[in-house]
């Protein structure tokens, strides 16, 4: 069956057709997917019955799989992080635990992995678990960011340089028991905060939750100018909500998208299961 591709949102995030990802896919559809990502940002898969195994063999075709050791959520799988509201044995995650305030960061907008050197460039999630009324996940479009700057504010941002740090991003929601190890394992890096896709040749602001401050700038300063670049980013107009079905895989790239979870407190369990692609070198 040839694939097919019906768009989503406004200007990005796309629905995919006649892949079944329970097989690997071949050479020549990835490099179609890769295609689709450069143009759409976000695909949807619609309903996928794949298992670990299956999900893992499809991040692998985008890169060498991002390493799940932030002891805080880690699920015991290298590869996985459980985007999820109940433990192993299908308790209610505490909310004010590590566990639950480190979920609880997935609520701000945030580019998975950007506090990485080299950080994520594909990202996979997969519905394992769905309430009745699942909540959506945002999506915001920073090419289309990039674009509505005006030009004097493109030369400054091209010209800069960013600090992203965990302990930054966890900060803001109050989160400042970190364990040791998994800050050791993270500690700040600095990516450019204009990046250009390789496919499409396209501009994109490169923002995050882990993103502080221009290197060089006051650490007061410089957070009040990401703050109004990520507040100018997320407008309506650059945001597609995605609304989840049962069995679902969405993948997105990192280069140049930034994602956030909604709230949900429903009793119903809810559960995706996330695994990355990280770059080849750094950016």
């Amino acid at each position: 069956m040839t694939p097919q591709v019906t768009q989503l949102g406004k200007t990005f995030a796309a629905r995919v057709t006649g892949i079944d990802l329970r097989q690997v896919p071949d050479a020549a559809t990835h490099a179609w997917i890769e295609q689709q990502l450069a143009r759409w940002g976000v695909l949807s898969f619609g309903p996928q019955r794949i298992d670990d195994s299956q999900q893992e063999a499809v991040i692998e075709l985008f890169g060498p799989p991002f390493a799940t050791n932030f002891g805080e959520i880690a699920t015991g799988h290298p590869h996985f992080y459980d985007i999820t509201t109940v433990d192993e044995s299908g308790a209610p995650i505490v909310a004010d635990s590590p566990r639950g305030l480190t979920l609880l960061a997935n609520a701000q907008w945030h580019t998975d992995g950007s506090q990485l050197q080299p950080p994520t460039r594909v990202s996979i999630l997969h519905a394992r678990v769905l309430p009745p009324t699942p909540p959506p996940t945002e999506y915001a479009n920073m090419c289309a960011a990039w674009d509505a700057l005006p030009p004097a504010m493109q030369r400054e941002a091209e010209q800069l340089s960013v600090v992203h740090s965990i302990a930054w991003s966890r900060e803001q929601i109050g989160f400042r028991d970190i364990s040791p190890e998994s800050l050791k394992l993270r500690p700040p890096v600095v990516h450019p905060l204009v990046r250009t896709n390789p496919i499409t040749g396209r501009k994109s602001l490169y923002l995050a939750s882990h993103a502080s401050h221009p290197v060089g700038w006051p650490v007061k300063e410089g957070r009040a100018y990401i703050h109004a670049l990520v507040a100018h980013a997320t407008q309506p107009e650059f945001v597609y909500s995605h609304a989840w079905c049962a069995d679902e895989l969405v993948m997105w790239d990192d280069r140049w998208t930034m994602h956030r979870a909604t709230p949900y407190d429903g009793v119903q369990p809810r559960k995706l299961r996330w695994c990355g692609a990280v770059e080849l070198e750094p950016v």
